[in-house]
């Protein structure tokens, strides 16, 4: 083999392992892009299920309609 070959195999996979760098570090921000938006939606949907609760609850009965606001 001749050394030229050599030093372009060894800057091939330096090349390659750049790569797999930036790969990674763009699939880890997608994930958290998608993480933050489903526990953002879940956090809204909650709140209103918690709200809807415990107005039920504070609304049972004889006594005067009140509200609860959670926000």
């Amino acid at each position: 083999m001749k050394p030229w070959n050599i030093l372009i195999n060894k800057t091939q996979k330096l090349g390659e392992r750049g790569q797999s760098i930036v790969e990674f570090v763009l699939l880890m921000c997608v994930l958290m892009g998608i993480s933050w938006g489903f526990v953002s939606f879940m956090n809204h949907n909650l709140s209103r299920y918690w709200e809807y609760s415990a107005n039920l609850i504070i609304n049972d009965g004889p006594n005067k309609p009140k509200a609860v606001q959670l926000r």
